[in-house]
């Protein structure tokens, strides 16, 4: 039978294993290792506030009054780019790639991709980006990446949360699990926000069998809204779930 002195011991260990921090696998260059296909398992491409901090988003006065002046249609419903940070928490996996000097991102969502440069270089001046410019470095155990000219044309999620061409996002990843990733990015826009704010949540690595990125397209149809071939299932409500209904003609037989 185990002494007391044993078994304190032995819960004072399994406690200490437990906070203690993951130490993630590396790749050949020494860097923690990303790689996989990740997914989110929340609401936030819907709302983001689900995932900022407070579950508040701190808008100028002026911007609520541009916004609510501004155009109604989610830039999705006509097959644009998802931009930063929110083709992250889109309900579509992404899978991560590296290799020395360089993160790559493949996005399900209509083909999307970001080639990040962990060298922390220079941004580009003068230009603008659905994805923006992103520049990465390793801050230890975490990627960091700056982006920036990410223009004013997309929107934070479906619920019209948007910005202006003065967005520049900071997003942090790190391993935290051998299937998890916290992510992290403060939002900082002056045009838009009375001060910076951040948003978090975790990513889950898919570690179904042989699961894979499949090919996903958007086509816009002949009334303005895009129409999504939703091999998988959709989120109950999606709005971008194509319903149409056609008028029944009249004087016809059933």
């Amino acid at each position: 039978m185990m002494s007391r002195a044993a078994l304190t011991f032995s819960l004072l260990a399994a406690i200490t294993k437990a906070q203690a921090p993951y130490t993630p696998p590396h790749t050949g260059d020494g860097k923690p290792d990303l790689q996989g296909i990740w997914e989110t398992r929340n609401a936030a491409g819907f709302d983001v506030a689900e995932i900022a901090e407070g579950r508040e988003i701190p808008y100028l006065p002026e911007a609520l009054e541009r916004e609510q002046k501004a155009n109604r249609v989610d830039p999705l419903a006509h097959c644009a780019m998802p931009g930063v940070p929110r083709v992250t928490y889109l309900p579509f996996p992404f899978q991560i790639v590296q290799r020395p000097g360089l993160v790559v991102f493949l996005y399900e969502y209509l083909h999307n991709q970001r080639l990040v440069p962990t060298d922390g270089r220079p941004h580009l001046e003068g230009i603008d980006l659905w994805m923006g410019d992103s520049s990465g470095h390793w801050d230890g155990d975490t990627l960091v990446i700056d982006v920036t000219d990410l223009g004013d044309r997309t929107w934070l999620d479906s619920a019209r949360h948007t910005h202006s061409d003065a967005l520049h996002v900071v997003e942090r990843y790190t391993r935290t699990g051998p299937d998890t990733i916290r992510y992290e990015a403060t939002i900082e826009d002056p045009k838009t926000y009375s001060k910076p704010w951040k948003i978090a949540m975790p990513l889950h690595r898919n570690t179904q069998p042989g699961f894979e990125l499949r090919e996903q397209e958007c086509t816009e149809g002949d009334n303005g809204r895009a129409i999504q071939p939703q091999y998988r299932p959709a989120p109950k409500g999606d709005p971008l779930e194509f319903v149409r209904e056609y008028p029944a003609k009249s004087g016809g037989s059933k």
